[in-house]
C-alpha cells in the first residue's frame, strides 16, 4: 500500500485470526469473486502488519500511520468510533469492508457562469463519508483573482476546508496548501494571504486545533514543476481539477473544467488493470516530501516563503503535514 518505502506510512494492519479467516474463505472462491479486502492484502502484501492474538493498534498510535488500513479484531461500533475519532480507516474484523476506498468514478463538469448544485458542497459530496487527517491543497494560481466572479481562492478555500474538515477529531488536524507566490493578485502579499487563511481557519469553528502551513514557491524551487496539476489531497482520497481550485463563486462555476473526487482504489486496479488513484496522492506527498529535503542544507531561502498558524518564517525547516 506505501509507494514510498522511505516513510512506511501506508500499511495494512490486521488481526492474524482475521487474516486467517479471510485468506481461507476466499480463495475458495473464484477470482472474480474475491473481496476488495483479500485483493488488497494479495497486491499489497509487503505492507502487511500482522497483530498477534488480542493485540490491538494503541489509539495514541493511530496518528504514526495516518493513510493506513487497520482491520482490527473489536466490535463494528469501536472501529466506527476510532475511524471518526482519528480520521483513520478502521474496519471490525468480523465483517470487514473497504468498500470506502472503493472509487465509483464520481465526477462534475462545470460551466463557466453555470450553477453547480450547491458548489463545492456538491462536487465533494461523496467524500464526506471517508474519515481524513490531513489535508493537501496545491493550485499554483489559487491567489491570481481576487473577484468572486474570475474565482477568489481565499474564499475557495474556505469553502473546501469547511465541507472536508470533520465535525469531531482527536489531536491536531493538518493542513497544507501550495501555491505559486509570483502568480499572486497584485493587491496581495503573501503576508496578506496568510493573514486570511488565518481568519479563514479561525471561521471554521471546529473544537479541535487546526495546524495549517502554508506554502509559496517559485520556479526557482526544483519541485515546481512537480506541483503543476490542481489538487485537493488527503489521506485516503484526492481531487482533481482541471483548471483552477478557485472553482466556484458561492455555486456558480467561474470556468469550464472537470472536477473528479477518487479515494485510493478503482475496482479495476485492484484487479491489475489500471492505475490506482492512490498514485497520485503518492506523487504529490512525495513532491513535498522532496521539497523538505531541499530545504534542509539549503543556505538561501528566498526562493519560497512559508508560515505556519499565521505566523511567517525565516525558513521552512520541513513541511510539518503528517501525510509528508
Amino acid at each position: 500500500m506505501a509507494a514510498d518505502s522511505e516513510t512506511m506510512t501506508r500499511k495494512i494492519f490486521i488481526a492474524d485470526k482475521t487474516l486467517l479467516r479471510i485468506d481461507a474463505e476466499e480463495k475458495q472462491k473464484p477470482k472474480d469473486k474475491r473481496s476488495f479486502l483479500y485483493k488488497l492484502v494479495c497486491a499489497y502484501p509487503n505492507d502487511l502488519v500482522v497483530l498477534k492474538g488480542n493485540q490491538v493498534q494503541p489509539e495514541e498510535q493511530l496518528l504514526q500511520h495516518p493513510s493506513s488500513l487497520y482491520v482490527l479484531d473489536v466490535p463494528i461500533l469501536e472501529a466506527e468510533r476510532l475511524q471518526k475519532s482519528y480520521g483513520v480507516c478502521c474496519v471490525g474484523g468480523e465483517h470487514p469492508s473497504i468498500a470506502t476506498l472503493i472509487d465509483t468514478n464520481d465526477e462534475h463538469t462545470t460551466n463557466d457562469g453555470e450553477p453547480l448544485g450547491q458548489g463545492w458542497a456538491t462536487a465533494l459530496q461523496s467524500l464526506r463519508g471517508v474519515p481524513s487527517n490531513a489535508l493537501l491543497l496545491s493550485d499554483r494560481y489559487l491567489f491570481t483573482n481576487v473577484s468572486a466572479g474570475k474565482g477568489n481562492g481565499i474564499a475557495n478555500v474556505h469553502a473546501i476546508l469547511d465541507v472536508l474538515l470533520p465535525q469531531r477529531f482527536l489531536g491536531e488536524y493538518h493542513v497544507t496548501i501550495v501555491f505559486d507566490v509570483e502568480k499572486i493578485h497584485t493587491t496581495y502579499t503573501f503576508n496578506d494571504i496568510v493573514a486570511r487563511l488565518e481568519r479563514v481557519k479561525q471561521s471554521l469553528h471546529r473544537d479541535y486545533p487546526i495546524m495549517m502551513e502554508v506554502l509559496g514557491i517559485s520556479e526557482d524551487c526544483p519541485v515546481y514543476t512537480k506541483l503543476h496539476n490542481r489538487r485537493i489531497v488527503s489521506n485516503y482520497y484526492i481531487v482533481k481539477a482541471e483548471h483552477r481550485l478557485a472553482a466556484f463563486n458561492g455555486n456558480i462555476a467561474t470556468s469550464q473544467q472537470t472536477i473528479t473526487p477518487q479515494v485510493l482504489f478503482t475496482v479495476d486496479s485492484l484487479n491489475g488493470h489500471s492505475t490506482p488513484p492512490l498514485k497520485s496522492i503518492e506523487q504529490m506527498t512525495a513532491a513535498l516530501r522532496s521539497f523538505s529535503h531541499w530545504t534542509r542544507n539549503l543556505m538561501d531561502h528566498s526562493a519560497y516563503c512559508y508560515a505556519v498558524n499565521g505566523e511567517r518564517m525565516e525558513r521552512c525547516r520541513g513541511v510539518r503535514n503528517r501525510m509528508v
